[in-house]
């Protein structure tokens, strides 16, 4: 398996983005780097997300490869999640996935692939890779 090298950053879970946004802005003096209606980046690698997707602080761990960290957890009895249209978290093959490749539950965006899976023990484990553009 691809070892971590390192955090790429964690998702904090917000009922008030917009208040939550303000309290770390000035925890932190400084803005969110990027925004949305319902997710703020801050440069430090603190993100915060009033989407359902996740209920406690949610760590994302940079590998290689991606694909091959996934398939390593899955070999272990980890289970695939992907997002679904109400923006939670859903084991794949129980809900039309709306976010990701729906038969594995990875994200490809522009710089980055992440996954996240369901650990044996129901803890969540994220995954980032950094790819080119």
């Amino acid at each position: 398996m691809t070892s971590p090298t390192g955090f790429a950053n964690a998702v904090y879970p917000v009922t008030d983005l917009d208040a939550s946004v303000a309290s770390f802005t000035a925890l932190l003096g400084a803005e969110p780097i990027f925004r949305t209606g319902d997710y703020a980046m801050f440069a430090i690698g603190l993100a915060l997300s009033s989407k359902p997707w996740v209920n406690h602080p949610l760590p994302f761990w940079t590998v290689d490869d991606l694909a091959a960290a996934h398939k390593a957890l899955l070999a272990t009895g980890a289970t695939a999640l992907g997002e679904i249209a109400d923006g939670s978290l859903a084991e794949l093959g129980t809900a039309p996935i709306t976010n990701g490749d729906p038969a594995t539950g990875i994200v490809d965006m522009p710089g980055s692939r992440l996954a996240v899976v369901r650990a044996p023990d129901g803890n969540l484990l994220a995954l980032h890779q950094t790819v080119g553009w």
